[in-house]
């Protein structure tokens, strides 16, 4: 019975043991003293950011007509008839069906002539195009329909290639941002830790096309040449880490 005693309290003292170990473990790690306002609440927030350059692929037209008449039916009919001549005439050059729409709008004039307003009615067409040779036939095209403001293309990114731009963005930001925790670890003396938060796209809201060079104008020509040239995209992402 004593040897049974004995055995008994040493295998008290072993389990003790381990929970002691197990407990100072936790605690070493949780760290429960330093409360939320401890070491390993402290962040530091950053931000990331990058710039990509890259030629548009997409070419957009929005030539619009504007048509009045105190007859209704007749200012209707003929934004109608212009819509339908444009359309015709770029699909004449291969310009398919799905990269037209067309639209006409209309209001009569009441603020000058209250009670002899005109109806006025705009036709406009929207044309987009990924192949510039085509493009550049539909410009030449479109000067000559006499269109209210611009008859030059506005160069963009079609959705593939600005899904890959902001790819290429995104990766640039993120390890701009790490750099610039790393740097401010190395000069403030903490070290970085786990990241606490990310807000994609912050600041500059995702890619963005800024102004690009889209048109040049020759004194010696009589058309107008697309020329793309490059847009610039500027992304950003905030990253906020635990520091220690």
């Amino acid at each position: 019975m004593a040897e049974q005693a004995q055995t008994l309290k040493l295998d008290y003292r072993v389990i003790v043991g381990i929970l002691l170990v197990v407990i100072a473990a936790m605690l070493a790690v949780w760290r429960p003293w330093e409360g939320v306002t401890g070491a390993n609440q402290r962040t530091v927030t950053v931000t990331g950011e990058a710039t990509v350059k890259a030629t548009p692929d997409q070419y957009s037209f929005y030539p619009s007509y504007r048509f009045s008449n105190a007859d209704k039916a007749a200012a209707v009919a003929a934004a109608t008839e212009r819509v339908n001549q444009v359309v015709a005439g770029v699909k004449a050059l291969g310009v398919k069906d799905s990269a037209i729409k067309t639209s006409v709008d209309g209001y009569k004039d009441v603020i000058l002539e209250p009670n002899n307003g005109d109806y006025t009615y705009s036709a406009s067409v929207t044309i987009t195009l990924t192949d510039k040779d085509l493009a550049q036939k539909v410009q030449d095209y479109l000067v000559t329909t006499s269109p209210e403001g611009s008859v030059t293309s506005q160069p963009t990114f079609s959705e593939t290639t600005g899904k890959q731009l902001e790819s290429q963005a995104r990766d640039t930001a993120t390890t701009d941002a790490r750099s610039k925790a790393d740097q401010s670890a190395r000069n403030l003396g903490f070290r970085v830790g786990a990241v606490k938060s990310v807000t994609d796209g912050a600041g500059f809201g995702g890619v963005m096309p800024m102004l690009a060079r889209d048109t040049s104008v020759s004194s010696s020509e009589k058309t107008l040449t697309i020329q793309p040239g490059e847009n610039e995209l500027s992304y950003s992402v905030t990253v906020e880490y635990y520091i220690r």
